[in-house]
């Protein structure tokens, strides 16, 4: 392998490693995914996920179990712990890209996109966190490339892995994890017109495999709760999610075209890349074909679902990082045209601005310490001129890498200042400290808050969401303490809270959610 590949990898595997263990748990969905797998290390059941003492049925239960593996192994005095389970995930996907791209491909091309995976804005953000979608993206892309790998004859056992990949991305997500890797095949067989490769895939024993292990799941919830536990993960979270706004009420309900207008966001700095990429790239091979049929048939499915989220692209983005880095590679063995330098100097110019904007940043608007501040730009200048004479000027490579190390140097400097601004660990620990074994109840409480409560505070909160319910309980003396979001009740409810309690503790940080805490009974 040369050098400037190994510097390529070891970087993208570095990247993995930072910010990982430096702040506690980050709104809006870290919360509930490290209490839910709390929850399942300390009853051990490792079957039905649950949230707050209550059945959790939006996804099965793979990804929370193996969060819990952790906690069980190392407890929960240190949440970040739990990520670890995203960093295993994560770093699967990209020794994936590599291994499977060098095989399709090279090493070069291999390099580059596992650094533009790894350094893109939203599978940094995603792999840096407790979130389901790590698993799911690991699960389509070892199906996936395993899939292309057996069709172009370079892996014996690619199809099996194929339909193992899905089994366990079902096990992750729920039919997403069927749905996208089976676009975009059924789109590369439409294009290449190969429909013999339905009988190679491995069909009938995939399908069945399948069925088997949905039939199982179903088993599970049937047996756990009833038809109730059936209607609520595959109609309200399944089908209902996806298409039908008269079953799922909940939100992240956007418009069709909403991810092409996030993917340049999501993606950034390379998904600006995609489009030299479409252009140049006139006559595609097999695999480039597979890789299109990945990207655009996924971004289609997605987009026609009803709920809409940037990090629902994330098993898009091994496909996108394949094609941006092959466009790259092409570069270095031909004499490009004007216009594509064009585009990897607009990525280059955003890269300096950003080295230079962060550290403003980080001291004026994160209260960072500005001898810090200097000493990492220093460091970054000095690394940036290293880089660029060991890459002799090489854009294609040199911009990657200069990316990449912009995140390394600045990352576990500016995750702890984000974390005094963001993080909810001193509140909730201060509300269990001053709660004790009392019972808490609270009004119209979100996900969130049901989560830290017990994470770090040690207590469960009862949710009321009744209104005439909570109104009743407060006037009988029925409560003890109580956790209220300002901006969820009226005058009139805060002047019965004030004429039966009285005002214990208040968060209203400006860049945190208002929270309060009353005591029942003065």
């Amino acid at each position: 392998m040369a050098r400037p590949i190994k510097l390529l990898l070891v970087t993208a595997i570095l990247l993995q490693c930072v910010g990982i263990l430096d702040h506690s748990l980050w709104t809006p969905d870290e919360p509930r995914v490290a209490e839910i797998s709390r929850e399942m290390a300390a009853s051990g059941d490792y079957l039905i996920p649950h949230h707050a003492q209550k059945p959790f049925l939006e996804q099965p239960p793979l990804y929370y179990a193996t969060v819990a593996f952790f906690y069980r192994v190392f407890g929960t005095s240190c949440e970040g712990l739990g990520r670890f389970a995203s960093v295993l995930f994560a770093l699967g996907t990209l020794l994936t890209v590599f291994f499977a791209t060098r095989t399709l491909y090279n090493e070069q091309t291999a390099g580059l996109a596992i650094l533009i995976l790894a350094s893109s804005v939203r599978f940094f953000d995603v792999s840096h966190k407790m979130l389901v979608d790590n698993a799911l993206c690991f699960f389509i892309t070892i199906a996936l490339f395993a899939c292309m790998l057996a069709y172009k004859e370079r892996l014996i056992h690619g199809y099996k892995i194929f339909w193992i990949g899905i089994t366990c991305a079902f096990l992750t997500k729920g039919l997403v994890g069927i749905a996208i890797p089976g676009v975009a095949v059924a789109l590369f067989i439409l294009w290449r017109g190969d429909f013999h490769l339905i009988k190679r895939i491995w069909a009938f024993p995939g399908i069945l495999l399948l069925t088997i292990v949905m039939g199982i799941w179903a088993w599970v919830l049937y047996t756990r709760g009833g038809p109730d536990f059936l209607r609520t993960f595959y109609l309200y979270n399944q089908w209902g999610r996806f298409l039908h706004g008269s079953i799922y009420t909940g939100g992240h309900i956007r418009p069709f075209y909403y991810y092409l207008t996030t993917i340049w966001a999501d993606g950034a700095p390379w998904s600006l890349l995609l489009i030299p990429f479409f252009i140049k790239t006139r006559k595609p091979d097999e695999v480039m074909r597979f890789l299109c049929a990945w990207f655009v048939g996924g971004m289609v499915l997605l987009s026609i679902a009803l709920t809409k989220r940037g990090l629902y692209l994330l098993p898009l983005f091994p496909a996108m990082a394949v094609m941006v880095a092959y466009w790259m590679s092409d570069m270095t063995r031909r004499v490009p045209e004007k216009w594509e330098h064009i585009f990897l100097y607009i990525i280059g110019g955003l890269v300096f601005l950003c080295a230079l904007a962060v550290p403003l940043g980080y001291c004026f608007e994160l209260g960072g310490i500005w001898w810090v501040a200097i000493f990492i730009f220093a460091t970054t200048v000095m690394l940036f001129w290293f880089a660029y004479r060991y890459m002799k000027g090489n854009i294609p490579f040199l911009i990657p890498l200069l990316w990449s190390l912009l995140l390394l140097l600045w990352v576990p400097a500016l995750f702890p200042q984000i974390d005094k601004a963001k993080g909810y660990k001193d509140l909730f620990t201060h509300m269990g400290s001053i709660v004790a074994h009392e019972p808490v109840a609270g009004y119209q409480l979100t996900e969130t808050i049901e989560a830290l409560s017990p994470f770090y505070g040690g207590f469960y909160v009862e949710n009321i969401e009744n209104r005439r319910m909570f109104e009743k309980m407060l006037r009988e003396g029925n409560l003890v303490y109580v956790i209220i979001l300002p901006t969820r009740i009226d005058k009139d409810l805060r002047a019965l809270l004030m004429s039966r309690g009285m005002l214990l503790l208040k968060d209203a940080s400006p860049t945190r959610r208002d929270i309060e805490l009353w005591k029942i009974g003065k």
